[in-house]
């Protein structure tokens, strides 16, 4: 008999427990609402939301690559960097909460998750 459904069911049983190991990493970050608990987070994942900067949001479609900035509710400012297509309504929302960590002066996002202001009012 072949080993080779065996091997390949291993991977994929091994595929999605890798995928449920980082999803459950990343429910387990931090969730914080001022820009010094980020600044303090030591490059740990954290989460972070904040009011979305007008006139500072930049993106570079050939590179996908969108730049901004979130205010928290001090009006403290935290440079945002995140790589992947823009979201579809990022340009409507107020808020953004982003995941990803704080390195080198500025919060490296690999996940955007945001509100549509006129769905909740």
């Amino acid at each position: 008999m072949s080993r080779l459904p065996y091997i390949i069911g291993a991977v994929v049983i091994l595929g999605f427990g890798c995928l449920g190991v980082r999803e459950m990493t990343a429910a387990r970050a931090p969730y914080l609402t001022r820009v010094s608990e980020v600044r303090k987070s030591d490059g740990g994942p954290v989460q972070f939301i904040g009011k979305i900067v007008p006139d500072t949001v930049y993106y570079f479609d050939s590179a996908s690559k969108l730049i901004f900035v979130l205010a928290d509710d001090r009006g403290v400012m935290l440079k945002v960097n995140y790589k992947g297509v823009k979201p579809a309504n990022f340009d409507t929302s107020e808020k953004a909460l982003v995941r990803g960590k704080y390195t080198g002066g500025e919060f490296i996002a690999d996940q955007i998750l945001l509100k549509c202001p006129s769905k909740y009012r």
